[in-house]
């Protein structure tokens, strides 16, 4: 499952990158140099990367506890179910940045094409530290699926194992 989620993960950052390659013979001419983009572009991308990070500690993560007594391959399904959605939620969020830096590439005078890849670079960072099934959004998911005791074997379902601390 984690080899289907980092396909997943791939394609959606590749395609940013696919983007800017489609943006650079739309918006960049032979006879002008690439331009840097608007300070205040680069502040509000900065700012709604910031504003994006919160918004996906906040509710990115969440996901229904596994009821006490739920069996392991119906607490396996529902881990995996929600990790998939939440990757999914989370990916959305982080590219928005990108997504909103190709209108602004077409509204600013100057600068456009430099203003979509650093939009698009501030998506990418947050898609690799949120989206890109690793540690960080593995542990917080199984952290709220396990919230009320019971066990999610969302790192079993990912094939990752049990994780950083054995059970005894």
């Amino acid at each position: 499952m984690i080899s289907q989620l980092r396909t997943l993960a791939s394609s959606m950052m590749g395609s940013l990158v696919m983007i800017a390659v489609a943006l650079f013979f739309v918006l960049v001419t032979p006879t002008e140099e690439l331009e840097a983009p608007p300070l205040w572009l680069l502040g509000a991308q900065v700012a709604a990367g910031v504003v994006v990070h919160l918004l996906v500690e906040s509710v990115g993560y969440r996901a229904r506890a596994i009821p006490p007594g739920t069996t392991e391959t119906e607490a396996r399904r529902l881990a995996g179910a929600a990790f998939t959605t939440g990757t999914v939620l989370r990916f959305a969020l982080c590219e928005s940045i990108a997504f909103a830096s190709v209108a602004a590439a077409f509204l600013v005078e100057s600068g456009g094409y430099a203003g979509y890849l650093t939009g698009a670079a501030v998506s990418l960072l947050l898609m690799a530290v949120h989206a890109w099934p690793g540690e960080g959004p593995v542990g917080k998911t199984q952290t709220s699926l396990e919230r009320d005791g019971a066990r999610s074997y969302l790192r079993e379902q990912l094939g990752l194992g049990i994780g950083p601390i054995q059970e005894l």
